[in-house]
């Protein structure tokens, strides 16, 4: 009955997710240096893989890793990290559309696009973000 009157909230998130995944990514495209974003890349790519590992893939796991993920937001903020807060963002956006389901399927594939375009650009891992200051 709720719904007829409120909507469905994973619908609602799922499209507020795939607008802010291709907009936090073209910004980050404008803004870091290509080093950078393919710091940010790996750095995605690790962390949604160890949530997948070390929380597993169900909707209760992912929420627990979701959680857990948003303290380190929240230190990637304090230590004013810019390019650590975009990846970290983006990683929340990716468990959260995991989440929420096909809505925000969009939001996945915009990650993963990304992350395929800048991983491993020139062929090396950057292992840490002291390398890659400019």
């Amino acid at each position: 009955m709720l719904f007829a009157i409120f909507g469905d909230k994973n619908k609602r998130e799922g499209k507020q997710l795939n607008r802010d995944a291709p907009l936090i990514i073209e910004q980050s495209k404008q803004i870091y240096a290509p080093s950078r974003l393919c710091f940010m890349a790996e750095t995605i790519m690790e962390l949604i893989e160890r949530a997948h590992v070390r929380y597993g893939t169900g909707e209760i796991d992912l929420k627990r890793a979701h959680y857990d993920y948003r303290g380190l937001h929240k230190e990637a903020r304090r230590n004013n990290d810019q390019v650590g807060l975009s990846a970290m963002t983006l990683v929340i956006i990716y468990i959260r559309a995991e989440i929420v389901g096909p809505s925000a399927n969009p939001a996945r594939a915009a990650i993963d696009a990304f992350t395929s375009e800048w991983r491993n650009v020139d062929g090396k891992k950057l292992k840490n973000f002291g390398a890659t200051q400019n």
